[in-house]
């Protein structure tokens, strides 16, 4: 309670039982709303994806926790995936007793046997075994600071029976409790300046947003307003713009649009503003590495990234995102290089002549969710996968969550899901983790059970993983699975065919998931047609709360939009 963890995500065994009844004595002794949150996953990964979510949605720290041996190492996936994303995460895993290390004792995971600690030494902050009580609160201190400080992400404690079924009597210092620095606030000044420089020259500006950047969006779109910048964004950070604002061209890299293409590598764009992003092939569909991308390079993130774009970008700013930005735009401000009304009352407009006039493709070429709209005439047939990532932001509030799974989710969420708000939209590709946003709808759920958590994944990722869809029928969560039922794992079947490979391994048997979710206690329902889904009364699905299963029939032979994963494969 003192570093205010009110939720714990894990699933039990003998060694870590006094972790559950320290929690169930702390449930008993205090009132409701001050009472740690006991989410019971129903495998250890599952129960990291969870908290994940959690943390991503409460911004709080998330706890998660497993017993010795395969428990601890089922989570290693999550933990990995939490590590390449920068989520602060306290995992705690037990041990046997310290004298049977060594001993072929069960589930021995100490350094004598299969040492846990070793595991997850490259894919944690901080990783350490607790050998004496006395360390623990100091060991915990140093946990929860490293979560904090940037790079964040997750930590672990690695605690010996012994050590868990003694009292600790001491609380942790006041300092150590209210530590969550969020990174530096320093940044390179002369870097400031020459930037602030280079904006008052009426340079014309593109800013690339990356994942880094989520945090402080609003900011830097603020300043995008000012400056007349144009607007694109990575994969990875879609949700840090609104998909109808008048200045954004999409997403480059996988599953990228052309115009976000076409004004990187144009001639009309002076500066290119890279923010957040390591600007990886898989990012930027490799144009980045272009001698005349590179020379307009102007390269602003947290620290020091490896890569020849970053090493060659004629600026360079290092610091923290939300506190260059924050400077920027005051700086911005009171040069007054663009009036911020004229701008919103231009922004109102264009939005308001979309929307009223209907107008063809053509004349509104930069406008993403126009030039991607696909409708589907053929009602009977399959549902194209197209269709219905137009379809879902009307089925559901603004509130609403999309949490987005690894595979043909990715393809189509990123080229064809517009949300015309921000910070709704999250996915996790830096790992690329199978299950994934299954664990983390209902992880995002737990932090807050208002609005909607919607989790689009794959039929492949969900026989993976759909068992935690349990969790979410016992604690009663708003959380919409949408399966994109096609027979098979999809991104394999289409990268085999599209890059000349043999077809092999992709085929995945008829599964009636519908079925499966009401036999669970979820409501299930199939959608075999487009007229099925057009017919879908998603208020009175979701009116008696809980979660819902949408069993949605693709149309198979649609090929994702995945040219520029394949060519980094070097097989297209």
């Amino acid at each position: 309670m003192q570093i205010e963890v009110d939720t714990i995500f894990g699933i039990p065994g003998g060694a870590v039982e006094p972790l559950f009844d320290a929690i169930s004595r702390q449930q008993r002794n205090h009132k409701s709303g001050d009472q740690i949150q006991l989410i019971t996953s129903r495998h250890e990964a599952g129960a990291v994806f969870m908290a994940d979510g959690y943390a991503r949605e409460s911004g709080r720290l998330a706890v998660c926790c497993a017993t010795t041996g395969p428990g601890s190492t089922n989570m290693i996936t999550g933990i990995a995936s939490a590590y390449m994303d920068k989520i602060p995460m306290l995992i705690l895993t037990p041990q046997t007793s310290m004298s049977s290390f060594g001993r072929h004792d069960f589930q021995d995971s100490s350094d004598d046997a299969i040492s846990i600690v070793t595991m997850l030494s490259k894919c944690t902050r901080y990783n350490s075994m607790v050998t004496h009580v006395g360390q623990l609160k100091y060991k915990l201190m140093k946990a929860v600071k490293r979560a904090y400080t940037y790079p964040y992400g997750p930590v672990h404690l690695s605690i010996p029976m012994e050590i868990w079924d003694q009292i600790v009597e001491d609380e942790l210092p006041d300092a150590a409790v209210s530590f969550k620095p969020k990174g530096s606030e320093g940044y390179d000044q002369e870097s400031f300046k020459a930037l602030c420089k280079l904006a008052a020259d009426g340079k014309k500006l593109l800013f690339l947003l990356g994942q880094e950047s989520l945090s402080c969006a609003d900011e830097i779109v603020a300043c995008a307003e000012l400056l007349g910048a144009e607007i694109v964004t990575t994969s990875t950070a879609k949700g840090a713009v609104a998909a109808d604002h008048p200045l954004y061209r999409g997403v480059l890299g996988f599953a990228g649009h052309r115009q976000a293409e076409d004004i990187l590598s144009g001639d009309e764009i002076d500066h290119i503003v890279a923010i957040g992003s390591n600007l990886n092939p898989f990012e930027t569909a490799s144009l980045c590495d272009n001698a005349a991308v590179i020379e307009k390079m102007l390269y602003i993130n947290h620290s020091i990234a490896d890569g020849l774009v970053s090493e060659l970008a004629h600026l360079q700013l290092y610091g923290s995102l939300k506190k260059i930005f924050s400077d920027f735009k005051g700086y911005l401000t009171k040069r007054q290089l663009i009036d911020n009304h004229v701008l919103s009352a231009r922004a109102k407009g264009q939005r308001h002549l979309l929307e009223s006039t209907g107008m063809a493709q053509s004349e509104h070429r930069n406008n993403i969710a126009l030039t991607t709209a696909i409708n589907q005439p053929d009602k009977q047939a399959r549902v194209k996968p197209q269709y219905l990532m137009k379809k879902l932001p009307a089925m559901f509030s603004e509130a609403t969550r999309y949490h987005v799974d690894a595979g043909n989710s990715w393809a189509w969420a990123t080229h064809y899901l517009h949300l015309n708000f921000a910070s709704n939209y999250e996915t996790s590709m830096s790992f690329g983790s199978m299950g994934w946003a299954i664990g983390a709808a209902v992880g995002a759920a737990c932090a807050q059970n208002k609005a909607p958590a919607v989790c689009i994944t794959g039929d492949g990722s969900y026989l993976m993983s759909g068992q935690e869809i349990t969790v979410a029928v016992e604690q009663q969560l708003p959380v919409i699975f949408v399966i994109l039922n096609d027979n098979a794992y999809g991104m394999v079947k289409h990268g085999q065919r599209i890059g000349g490979a043999e077809e092999i391994g992709f085929e995945l048997p008829a599964v009636d998931f519908a079925m499966m979710a009401r036999a669970v206690g979820a409501r299930g329902v199939t959608v075999k047609n487009a007229a099925a889904l057009d017919a879908l009364d998603i208020p009175s699905l979701l009116e008696d709360g809980g979660p819902l299963l949408l069993d949605v029939y693709i149309d198979s032979e649609e090929v994702p939009p995945m040219a520029s994963r394949l060519k980094e494969l070097a097989r297209g």
